[in-house]
Order: C-alpha cells, then structure tokens, then sequence
C-alpha cells in the first residue's frame, strides 16, 4: 500500500515517520514535505495548495491512503475534490470543516445547539468591536477568526488593552474579530477520530502554561479529564456537532479536536480544530497502541464503528517541549525519546515514562545533553 500524507509541518513528519515503520505500508510521500521528512519518505514538490495536482499524483502512484495534516489544504478543500474522484482520504471537506476552519462558524454553531460555551461577541467593523469591548468591566480574549491568520488570542485586562488588540486585528484583510469572556479555569484539549458517524477519544493534553493556545511544553494523557467528563463531551459537544455537519453538508471524516475551559465536571468550549496541533500530537501520537494507517483508514472508508468500539493507549505518559535550538541527533540514545520538526526548523522533543514527572526529568536532561556538549545524561 502507498500512502501519501499532505503538509510540511511537525504532523507531517511524526505520522510520516511511523507510517515508514507499518507493516502495511510500502511506500510513503508526502507533499510538500521537507529535508528532514525526507530521510525516511518519498517528499514530492507539490504546494499543499495544489489540490488538483495532489489528486494527479495520487492516482499516477497508485496511493491507497491520504492523510491530511495541512490546514491549508482542507481550506482548499481537498477533502471534496478527492472524494469526488473516489480517492481515499482522510480529511474533512472545506464544508464539514468550517466550524473548525472559521471560529465565528463554531461559535454559531454551539449557540445554536446548546453547546457550553463562554460568552462572546463576533465582530466585522472595528467600532463596533471596540464599543462591545467598552461595556464589560471584566478581563476579555480577543482572537482572530482563523487558526491559518497564526496570531494568538489576546488576553485584555482592561478596556485600552481590549482596543488595542481589536484595532490589530482588523489590519488582516477579511478577517472577523471575536471577543469573549475570558475564565479562570484549566485548559484542556481533547481529540477525537470520526468518519462521520461513529467518533471514539483518540488523547487529551495539557500544559502547565496559563496560555495554553501557544505553549512551550505539553503533556499527556490528561488525567483532569475523568471518563465521566470524556463521555459527556464526547454526548453533548462532539456527537451533536457531526451530526449536525453530517445533515447539513457531508460526513465528517478526521480529526475533530475540541480546546476546553474544565472545572470539575464542567466545562466550555473554546473552539474546535481540524487536526491536532503540532504540540499536541507529538504527545499523544506514543499513546497510541494502534496501528495507525489501519485506524485511519477505517475512517476514512466509513468503518470506524465496525472495527473499532475503543481506541487502545499504552499505560505511560508523555511530556513534550519545543525548542529552536540546534538538535544533535547522533547523541540520542534513549528509546523513549521522539523528535519532530517543525516547518520553520523548530524542534519538538517529546520524552514517555511511567510518571509524568519522571518523564519531565528526563526530557530536561535530554535537551541539556543535546544542546550542550559538555553535558552527559543518564536515564532509567
């Protein structure tokens, strides 16, 4: 089997570098990838943004599976143009994926059905933005409308923070600004695979951060999430949410992650994702006791519920750090030890271990001995 594998960033090379290993696949490309991707899979010079040139190349290399890890992409809706030519893939339609593309389509959507979520206000004209922000007396979070604009929410104490931060975000053309309430409470990402009908948890994550859109180090599982919470999201803020997709454009099929505010047995959505975040992934993926190219191809052909009733993890947890220090790789000599590249040559290291301070320990000594020459590191 050939599979091929759509973006250039972190994901791209973790689930490149795994599907290498799988007994089932022989062949791995990936487009457009990068030179550290193309050390162990096939990387072609075709733009993520090149939809119709991707489908030519799938059917010329006969590939069985595509995986799409590039926003972009889905924007671009390669989720329909492949599925309408009858190719495999794993990637929601521009469609179905809107409410995780756009944050004014998901806030829509949860107030339409009932979905927890903190108050908000979706803006197209600065003043009418700024005049909103004036009324409240209490901290807000100012965010761009979508994940691909890469700006981070703005956290506003007060109302000349709040304006100022508006006034930014309408310098970017075609762009939505939405304000929210802002909550003192942990944040938590969950993350589910679909084919649109089924949908099982595939990991949640953490940080020890307060901002936790844009952390430096994350890890998994985590345990604030109880399988009595997990199950009522899964209920009341995913099901309802595919249906609802599934009824009004096409099933969705992919990752659908969903970022929380939890207290207790409470929570609020922030917004939903249409792949995991690059951090995240990189701790969740060692998590999976699962054949990765048989699980994703179960959604992508529409079997989820016939093959799998629950996804299986390794009793272990996994902490993850980015750094954009110089990695050498010659030194690693630590199986528990996973490095990813990000696009922009960013490194992710990502450490497993029974306890996740045991993990924690032996991730800092790592990136000492790997940055530092005159540093040895011992681990048990």
């Amino acid at each position: 089997m050939n599979i091929l594998i759509v973006g250039s960033d972190a994901n791209a090379y973790s689930i490149a570098k795994m599907m290498s290993k799988s007994e089932n696949v022989d062949l791995v490309f990936v487009a457009p990838g990068n030179e550290k991707i193309a050390k162990f899979a096939q990387c072609t010079d075709i733009s993520e943004n090149d939809v119709e040139e991707l489908l030519d190349f799938s059917i010329a290399n006969e590939i069985s599976l595509t995986i799409v890890t590039s926003i972009n992409a889905i924007q671009n809706n390669i989720g329909e143009v492949f599925t309408d030519a009858r190719r495999l893939i794993f990637a929601p339609n521009a469609d179905s994926a809107l409410i995780s593309l756009y944050k004014s389509s998901a806030k829509k959507m949860m107030y339409r059905l009932k979905i927890p979520t903190m108050k908000f206000g979706i803006f197209e004209k600065e003043n009418q933005a700024v005049e909103y922000a004036s009324t409240f007396r209490k901290a807000l979070v100012i965010k761009n409308d979508t994940h691909i604009l890469g700006e981070r929410p703005t956290f506003a104490a007060t109302f000349s923070k709040a304006k100022s931060a508006i006034e930014h975000a309408f310098t970017f053309p075609e762009n939505k600004v939405i304000i929210e309430d802002y909550i003192d409470a942990k944040e938590v990402s969950m993350y589910f695979i679909t084919d649109g009908y089924t949908a099982l948890p595939i990991g949640t994550c953490a940080s020890d951060e307060k901002n936790f859109a844009y952390p430096e180090s994350v890890y998994a599982p985590d345990y604030y999430i109880s399988d009595t919470l997990e199950m009522k999201i899964l209920k009341e803020a995913i099901y309802p949410v595919i249906d609802d997709i599934a009824e009004r454009y096409s099933p969705y099929c992919g990752i659908i992650g969903i970022d929380l505010f939890v207290d207790g047995e409470n929570y609020n959505v922030i917004e939903y994702n249409p792949f995991f975040k690059q951090m995240h992934l990189q701790t969740i993926l060692p998590l999976i006791d699962e054949d990765l190219y048989d699980l994703f191809l179960s959604s992508a052909s529409g079997s989820l519920s016939d093959e799998y009733k629950f996804i299986r993890f390794y009793n272990k947890t996994t902490v993850s750090k980015i750094t954009a220090e110089k990695i050498d790789e010659d030194k690693i000599d630590d199986d528990s030890l996973n490095i990813a590249y990000t696009s922009n040559s960013n490194v992710i290291l990502t450490e497993s271990a029974k306890t996740i301070s045991r993990a924690r320990e032996n991730l800092s000594e790592n990136i000492d001995f790997l940055t530092n020459t005159n540093c040895e590191v011992k681990n048990d």
